[in-house]
């Protein structure tokens, strides 16, 4: 291996370590992920984003189970996801190009209840105690997603190393809307 092609890799691995596949270590990086950089003309042919998906949902099933503290995974898609499915919880949008990413129409202004971190997180959690289904919103593409957003109508099992999860786009996002919720309600300060 040539000396280039071993610093390409390397960036890559640290790269995709430190944002998409974190770990609850925050020194530490999957060795699981330095297969795929090996040949470097693959790289751009693998669904990255399939990936983050199912390392993510991988972490949020972990971080429901009682005794876990924290959670790790792309929170940054988190964020967006949780932007998109509730209001209460959105930042300020901004209109960007169709072909722009979504998560980056957020725009990240100073919390209304002041910057202590304790203030917001008992603010957070009033607001999800006292949210309902109608606080939610399950379709927010649109009604008819399918014809907006066809990747959405993707059925079955998203995998990546030796993470595998189902994926439905009818029952996943209500079943873990209501685990987010049901999971945040049941922590206490």
């Amino acid at each position: 291996m040539k000396i280039r092609d071993l610093e390409v890799q390397t960036y890559l691995f640290v790269l995709l370590g430190s944002t998409l596949f974190v770990d609850k270590s925050r020194d530490r990086l999957r060795p699981a992920i330095n297969v795929f950089l090996k040949d470097q003309r693959r790289v751009a042919g693998y669904a990255w984003g399939a990936a983050a998906l199912a390392y993510l949902y991988r972490q949020l099933g972990m971080a429901t189970r009682v005794g876990s503290k924290s959670i790790c995974g792309c929170l940054t898609l988190l964020q967006a996801w949780i932007y998109e499915y509730f209001p209460l919880f959105r930042l300020s949008q901004i209109l960007q190009a169709p072909d722009a990413p979504r998560a980056s129409s957020w725009v990240c202004h100073r919390f209304a209840g002041g910057d202590d971190a304790r203030q917001r997180l008992v603010r957070y959690r009033q607001m999800l105690d006292e949210m309902s289904g109608e606080d939610v919103s399950w379709t927010p593409y649109g009604r008819d997603a399918g014809t907006e957003v066809l990747r959405s109508l993707y059925t079955g099992v998203i995998r990546f190393a030796d993470v595998a999860e189902g994926y439905d786009p009818v029952t996943s996002v209500r079943h873990r809307a209501l685990t987010f919720l049901s999971t945040c309600q049941r922590h206490s300060i």
